[in-house]
């Protein structure tokens, strides 16, 4: 009886005019029928479930008649709706759509042409002509054809009218065949008019004909439009006497320029001129829409679901596109085409990854490394899709916060591994504070955000001090904007995003109870302090948060820190300078302003002490000297401490980065002594840390890649370093000893041998041919256990394989570098006669590799020592090489400057000593 009741005024009051005015809600109906709200509640999920009412997970919850809404606006609903809003727009796409509306771009750039095109249908009696400009690709015909279907749909033309299409092209160069084409001719008209024949005018008698590429058409082929555009007459070729009336609407095409290819009477017939963009003038939310479509198109087509990894779409969106929607489309079917080949079942599904796109757009997208960072977010496109749904489940919220805990549980849902989901998870996390802090307008006054500031510098100053820890300079300023914004972020979890978020927090109290330890304290202060009680959301909020301060210290070789007086003096500069640099790189402690150095130096100690600090310490400070500080630090400090007055936003913005870009300590305080004189060093007392170095000829890039992989090989627990330099650095005296202040140098692992005495240099080549791994072990046994070196050797055979050194240091793909490089020596050693040892040839490989990946780039090198190739016999085997290596410049479309090319030399000229 009760369920029925409740039944009832949902469709009463669903089917009033101003439906949206009545939230029914559990409240709502228990005071209505003075009944308990579980009861109401009930029935209400009863009436849910059953798919009769649509339920809105709002606070609180509301419900309405779902058959009643369908009905009313002739739509098909889901029974539920993360928003009011969300059910809003789901009626409106689909009770007022019309065939422009589904245009992407028709909110957008091409909403004035949409507009212009509907004012167009409407004018009576036949509507106006219209000529569409606009660059090859760009979407003329499509929008054209568009146009007609509106005509139909809105009743300007019959259901059976035609849409004749002709380009004029195909006729330019002969006005007599263009003419009878367009407007027929009569039997004798001209040899071997045998009998009469209608023209496209005829044709499209009642409907729409699409002149195409008008500018083809010459001074006298617009002059015989002239007396249709004027009368509505046309006169087939032959005809003797008056010519005939014909209802036809017309729309044209042009790639060209209105004013230098058309006569300013055939304009002025046209008053409705349309200029379609190019679609790299377009929005990229257009761009990511039209790449969803023709992914959809591809889908439907060979009926299979297509995964696109979500960074892809991202560097598609990025790219520039020449030929515009066209070649967009073309890209997505090479895309397509070359993922299917993977496919080892009819039932696989087709997965789009970096290495199925175009040349072109790897090519614009590998000098922006964001463009090239990816994750395992996927976008499922089905064949039983619709644009309109790919888009509805990828579409973002008003409600920030909430868009970005929903990529979370996403993100959770997609990776199976939980240290990548931290890992993606910290971003995301990261991304919401920048958003919060540098772009939300916070002027809301529910609670003033100066007091939840207050409040949190307060407790946490109350726990570095208690607990003796050091959290972020920022966290106070992070946590108020958090908290502030939450109070008009409140939504309901459905119970699927519960139980991820519950998954995702004892995760991460398992993987660490000082997590779970600081969280609860936080939330503790605030149901004490402001009586706001905190949610499973917060919870993630503050865990991933402190999360992210804990990764982020381990990450950099050097810290720096901000010191300075005042309230929040060092935590704005190092906002503002992390913000700038996309990640988190400086450190701050806002000081009291009668604060003395032995109080500094015991803060110093304080942070050091929960920082894993490996290469230096960089303390800037915003008055004084800081003499004496040194006492005050601890003696077992191993790396050295940078201290610099004066800071200002700009000097710390300097020495960011240079710790982004791996500098040495030394090098960054020589380049700001050059701008604030007043600095020092403080070196620690004796020598702790081993270190290899990795270096290569040609800049860092190889090093560090060189040094991401024996730090991949080496064992968690091991102690020693390794870190990248040039091969110039390491010939600079002044650097190696500054670095033997600080390090015990083991030994050089490379492309090149730097030639430091007492310091043994093993090659890249050696350790990939298996040569001198022996010769490794023999050093690192004096600093290494024997069970250790075990585990580091098998590590180090398995990463160091000639295909995985090639496939970290180059997007390229493995195989065909490895081909066209092999094609290369197979030429020298024809031309040549010399034979390339093993060594030599794995040396080309790395060396080579990333030559092209360089140019690729157009980063190539642009220095070299002619004086080496002075001697005939030099100057022989230079122009051998060029010719022989020449097919790496037609494989790729690049050119090899001799500056590249005289490396290539010193490597085979290495040959003959080996």
């Amino acid at each position: 009886m009760m369920e029925q009741q409740i039944l009832e005024v949902l469709k009463k009051l669903t089917a009033a005019n101003n439906w949206q005015s009545y939230k029914i809600s559990a409240d709502f109906l228990c005071k209505k029928f003075n009944v308990k709200r579980n009861t109401v509640s009930h029935y209400l999920n009863i009436l849910y479930k059953e798919g009769k009412a649509i339920k809105i997970n709002s606070r609180p919850v509301i419900f309405w008649h779902k058959e009643i809404l369908e009905n009313n606006y002739h739509v098909k609903l889901e029974t539920e709706y993360e928003s009011i809003e969300a059910l809003e727009k789901a009626i409106q796409l689909s009770s007022k759509e019309t065939v422009f509306d589904k245009v992407i771009g028709s909110q957008q750039s091409l909403f004035n042409s949409i507009a212009k095109l509907k004012a167009a249908a409407g004018y009576p009696p036949i509507g106006l002509p219209v000529l569409l400009t606009g660059p090859t690709g760009s979407g003329k015909s499509f929008l054209a054809k568009t146009y007609y279907d509106y005509c139909v749909d809105s009743g300007f033309l019959g259901d059976k009218s035609k849409f004749v299409h002709f380009n004029c092209a195909e006729y330019a160069d002969n006005p007599e065949l263009l003419t009878s084409n367009l407007f027929g001719y009569k039997k004798g008209a001209f040899t071997g008019a045998d009998k009469d024949k209608i023209g496209l005018f005829d044709e499209a008698d009642g409907g729409m004909l699409f002149l195409d590429e008008i500018h083809r058409l010459d001074a006298k082929g617009q002059e015989k439009l002239f007396n249709y555009l004027d009368n509505g007459i046309i006169t087939p070729l032959g005809e003797t006497h008056h010519g005939h009336k014909v209802s036809v609407r017309l729309i044209f095409a042009t790639t060209e320029d209105i004013k230098s290819h058309f006569l300013d009477t055939f304009i002025r017939r046209i008053p409705i001129q349309i200029t379609i963009p190019k679609l790299n003038n377009r929005t990229p939310q257009e761009k990511e829409n039209l790449i969803k479509l023709f992914y959809l198109r591809q889908a439907q087509t060979l009926n299979k679901n297509i995964l696109l990894n979500s960074s892809i779409l991202k560097l598609l969106i990025a790219a520039d596109y020449p030929g515009n929607v066209g070649e967009l489309e073309n890209t997505i079917l090479i895309s397509v085409a070359n993922a299917l080949q993977k496919c080892k079942s009819a039932d696989d599904n087709v997965n789009i990854l970096l290495a199925d796109m175009s040349i072109n757009v790897l090519k614009q997208s590998i000098n922006n490394p964001n463009l090239l960072t990816f994750n395992k977010q996927y976008i499922k496109i089905s064949p039983t899709d619709t644009l309109a749904t790919i888009i509805q489940r990828t579409e973002t919220t008003s409600d920030e916060i909430k868009k970005y805990f929903l990529k979370i549980f996403s993100l959770y849902t997609h990776l199976s591994s939980c240290g990548q989901f931290i890992e993606q998870a910290i971003t995301i996390i990261n991304s919401l504070c920048d958003y919060l802090i540098f772009e939300k307008d916070n002027k809301n006054n529910a609670f003033s955000l100066e007091l939840f500031k207050n409040v949190f510098k307060h407790e946490i100053d109350n726990m570095e001090n208690t607990q003796q820890i050091q959290l972020n300079g920022n966290s106070a300023l992070v946590l108020s904007y958090f908290y502030y914004n939450r109070q008009f972020s409140n939504w309901s979890l459905t119970t699927k995003e519960n139980k991820i978020a519950q998954k995702i927090t004892n995760y991460l109290e398992k993987s660490d109870s000082g997590i779970k330890r600081l969280s609860d304290q936080i939330m503790s202060t605030l149901e004490q302090s402001l009586s706001l009680n905190s949610d499973i959301v917060d919870k993630i909020f503050i865990q991933l948060y402190l999360k992210s301060i804990i990764k982020n210290t381990k990450n950099l070789d050097i810290r720096c820190l901000v010191l300075a007086h005042g309230y929040s003096t060092a935590s704005s500069i190092a906002n503002v300078v992390n913000n700038m640099q996309r990640e988190h790189l400086i450190d701050s402690i806002d000081m009291p302003l009668d604060i003395g150095v032995q109080d500094i130096g015991h803060r110093v100690n304080n942070y050091i002490q929960n920082r894993n600090i490996h290469s230096g310490l960089i303390l800037m400070v915003d008055m004084g000297s800081l003499e004496g500080i040194k006492e005050y630090i601890d003696e077992t400090i191993d790396f050295p401490i940078g201290i610099i007055n004066n800071v200002s936003t700009q000097s710390v913005l300097t020495v960011s980065q240079h710790i982004k870009q791996q500098h040495e300590l030394k090098q960054i305080m020589d380049e700001i002594g050059q701008i604030i004189p007043i600095t020092q060093i403080i070196y620690p007392k004796e020598i702790k840390k081993n270190l290899i170095i990795t270096c290569c000829l040609t800049g860092l890039g190889t090093a560090n890649q060189i040094r991401k992989l024996l730090l991949k090989s080496m064992p968690n627990n091991l102690n020693i370093e390794v870190k990248a330099f040039e091969v110039t650095k390491l010939q600079n005296s002044k650097e190696i000893i500054a670095l033997k202040k600080v390090y015990n140098i083991i030994t050089i692992v490379g492309t090149i041998d730097p030639k430091l005495d007492n310091i043994p240099y093993i090659s890249l080549e050696s350790i990939i041919s298996g040569k001198k791994i022996q010769e490794f072990n023999n050093i690192l046994d004096e600093y290494v256990s024997n069970s250790l070196l075990k585990q580091f050797n098998t590590e180090l055979i398995h990463n160091f394989s000639l295909e995985r050194v090639i496939n970290s240091i180059t997007i390229l793909d493995v195989n065909i570098v490895m081909t066209n490089i092999d094609e290369a020596m197979r030429n020298y050693t024809v031309i040549s006669g010399e034979k390339l040892s093993n060594v030599t040839r794995m040396s080309l490989y790395v060396h080579v590799s990333c030559l092209i990946e360089r140019l690729i780039r157009n980063e190539p090198i642009t220095s070299y020592d002619n004086k080496l190739l002075d001697d005939t016999n030099s100057q022989k085997k230079f122009s051998q090489i060029k010719s022989a290596f020449s097919v790496i410049e037609n494989k790729y479309s690049v050119k090899i400057p001799d500056s590249e090319y005289g490396y290539i030399f010193d490597i085979i000229s290495s040959n003959q000593q080996l």
